[in-house]
């Protein structure tokens, strides 16, 4: 796949790390759409590379190209224990010769986070465990300091890379997904994916925008607003179109237009981020007899949403960007330490 942003406009003079392998397919889900009454078509994200599926790669292509662009030696980010993006951050950076630093908060268990936890440990990502995610960029200036004293040259990167860097990746993919639905003369009554860090939805929500899209984008919450707000979002697409026309002033003004086209759907968080919800795991469990596979803490939450949505006929016509996390592990699976271990928090009927 080429660079979309930079081939569209020449001006903009980013440099992008190829990690993804191609267009993800659109497909429509013939047999969950006739169990849901719907028309149901899946944007198969989790496809999009064969070391690592899911949003995570299209976020790190930019990220770790404006780390190479910066001459970084290591990198640092940010997340909870059983967090896919710092896994995805660790297999891609240290592959390219980058030392790892993750600052972890504490999750509620589950058998994938601590699945998670442990490919990203067994990867050599240095883990250092954080009692909250307020104390998170304290820890971690203090952390990116000390690694510059070293001369390790450290590159930060924030909670699921969602920042107006990370966030290209997808407003490159909201172009591709409104190539998709012109291509098939599509037009669904909404576009679903799940919110966590924001960036995936706030940079769907300009590419969708630039693409002449007016389809709705229902970002499903899965984080806690007091992790992730409206306003923040909203700041957040503005960067993202401010700081793509700083440097090439023909990428058009669509900031008020993506914000216009996001809304969030409040219905399916629980108890909170990482929590099981009966109607996620029912979502999960649909899903899962017609051949497509969820996580519980993402996409069957938003999967839950449209499930729900289905049945009081809120929608007839819909797309499901699968940011699904997925990664085929290789080597050793090494054991967590003790401290690893007791960090997480227990979910119901655990521990």
């Amino acid at each position: 796949m080429g660079n979309l942003l930079c081939e569209r406009w020449p001006g903009l003079g980013l440099v992008q790390e190829k990690l993804v392998a191609g267009p993800t397919p659109l497909h429509l889900q013939d047999s969950l759409s006739k169990s849901l009454g719907i028309e149901l078509w899946i944007k198969r994200e989790d496809l999009s590379s064969p070391t690592y599926g899911g949003n995570k790669v299209r976020k790190l292509e930019w990220l770790l190209g404006e780390a190479q662009a910066k001459n970084a030696k290591s990198i640092v980010t940010v997340g909870a224990l059983g967090s896919h993006h710092v896994l995805a951050t660790t297999l891609f950076a240290r592959k390219r010769g980058l030392e790892v630093h993750a600052l972890l908060v504490p999750q509620p268990w589950s058998a994938h986070a601590e699945e998670t936890l442990r490919l990203t440990f067994s990867q050599g990502a240095q883990i250092h465990l954080v009692r909250h995610f307020v104390l998170l960029p304290q820890r971690a200036a203090l952390l990116v300091a000390k690694l510059r004293l070293q001369g390790k040259a450290p590159y930060l990167i924030p909670a699921g890379g969602s920042n107006k860097v990370g966030a290209l990746g997808y407003v490159e993919a909201g172009i591709e997904l409104g190539w998709d639905m012109i291509r098939e003369n599509l037009t669904p009554d909404a576009i679903f994916v799940a919110l966590g860090s924001g960036g995936t939805a706030a940079g769907l929500a300009v590419g969708l925008a630039v693409s002449g899209c007016t389809v709705p984008l229902i970002a499903v919450r899965v984080t806690p607003r007091v992790w992730l707000g409206r306003s923040r979002i909203d700041r957040l697409i503005e960067q993202i179109v401010r700081y793509l026309r700083i440097r090439d002033s023909r990428f058009p003004d669509v900031a008020e237009l993506a914000k216009r086209l996001l809304s969030i759907d409040e219905a399916e968080l629980g108890a909170g981020y990482g929590w099981p919800t009966p109607r996620a795991q029912e979502a999960l469990e649909i899903a899962q007899e017609h051949g497509l596979v969820l996580d519980p803490t993402y996409t069957a939450k938003a999967m839950a949403a449209i499930v729900r949505m289905s049945r009081s006929s809120a929608i007839r016509k819909a797309i499901f960007v699968h940011t699904l996390s997925r990664v085929q592990p290789k080597g050793i699976i090494s054991d967590l330490p003790l401290p690893l271990r007791k960090a997480f928090i227990a979910a119901p009927g655990v521990g």
